[in-house]
């Protein structure tokens, strides 16, 4: 149970409320940078095509984006990679935003950071952008929404799996049951399983929920930085070191070349308790890119490799968000 839960709501709001975190600010500034991840910003409908826990509704974004305005020196992520790189200081109370996959809910989200006057590098998807390719994690959620049988059944390499799905909460669980499976295969055999989940499914045409090219050229209009996510979402340990190294540059390549814009930066996808990056991962971001963002939840600094910056996990509540940057840096150890 982390930190972050394990203490009261109410005293993260009376802290916010009576200028504790701000005394904290100005007596102990942070040193180091926090890399904030977010990935959907949206309402109630979020859940249909993202996982209740990566959604922030808009009201609490906006709240979030004016408080890091007022509060706190919000760099582009690659100013603070050029500050680490050359061994330059960080300003006191530095952060970065960044937001990983490539929904359409981003480009709001761009305008939101744009009217507060600050930036943010969206990690983007490039195969699932302009009603390309379905996001697979959204596509499984709309896919499961229109089975109506008590169970699905899949193949794999001779094996049978069989998912339940009676109940709200065995559907809920195929929802993490399947993500786990595609994020375990390589890419050819997770898109054979997508196609036989579209079939159980009778291949419906789902609604398209990334984001479009003229929008992301407008997010760069709007002082936005674009950044490559691969192309299609895999995990790339489990990809290979062949196509995940294809997944990589074709997802640079491709938005350079739609967007007229160079794309220096990198997140690797799939985040979690599964290896999702590894050394020689890292030596071909390294070839590629000026530095790749992992989803360790720790602040980053001089201690940081550039192809494993750490992040830090944004919730819901602007108090949480604070708690993270003014008690939390005191704890969350840096790499070493």
């Amino acid at each position: 149970m982390s930190l972050r839960s394990r203490i009261a709501p109410a005293a993260k709001s009376v802290l916010l409320r009576s200028g504790g975190y701000t005394a904290l600010r100005r007596l102990a500034p942070s040193r180091r940078v926090a890399i904030l991840r977010y990935h959907a910003i949206c309402g109630d409908e979020g859940a249909s095509y993202a996982d209740p826990d990566i959604c922030i509704t808009r009201p609490a974004f906006e709240q979030q984006v004016r408080y890091l305005a007022a509060h706190y020196h919000v760099l582009p992520l690659a100013e603070v990679v050029e500050r680490l790189r050359n061994r330059r200081a960080l300003p006191r109370n530095a952060v970065s935003i960044t937001f990983d996959d490539g929904y359409a809910d981003n480009l709001a989200a761009a305008r939101t950071l744009n009217q507060h006057g600050v930036t943010a590098t969206f990690f983007i998807t490039s195969g699932s952008i302009a009603g390309e390719q379905p996001f697979w994690p959204t596509e499984i959620r709309g896919l499961l929404r229109r089975i109506d049988a008590p169970q699905v059944t899949l193949r794999l390499e001779g094996t049978t799996i069989e998912i339940p799905l009676q109940t709200q909460d065995q559907r809920l669980a195929a929802i993490r049951t399947l993500t786990r499976l595609f994020k375990s295969q390589r890419i050819p055999v997770r898109e054979k399983l997508r196609d036989q989940l579209r079939l159980v499914a009778s291949n419906p045409e789902l609604p398209h929920y990334m984001l479009q090219w003229n929008e992301l050229a407008e997010m760069v209009r709007l002082g936005m930085t674009i950044g490559a996510h691969t192309i299609s979402h895999p995990n790339l340990p489990s990809a290979g070191l062949e196509d995940a190294t294809r997944e990589m540059a074709g997802s640079k390549a491709r938005l350079q070349r739609e967007l007229g814009t160079d794309v220096t930066l990198f997140s690797y996808p799939n985040g979690g308790a599964e290896r999702y990056y590894t050394p020689e991962l890292q030596r071909v971001a390294a070839q590629l890119f000026a530095a790749a963002a992992s989803s360790r939840n720790a602040f980053a600094g001089a201690h940081s490799d550039l192809y494993a910056l750490e992040r830090i996990e944004v919730e819901e509540r602007l108090e949480d968000l604070v708690f993270a940057l003014e008690v939390e840096r005191f704890v969350l150890a840096p790499a070493t």
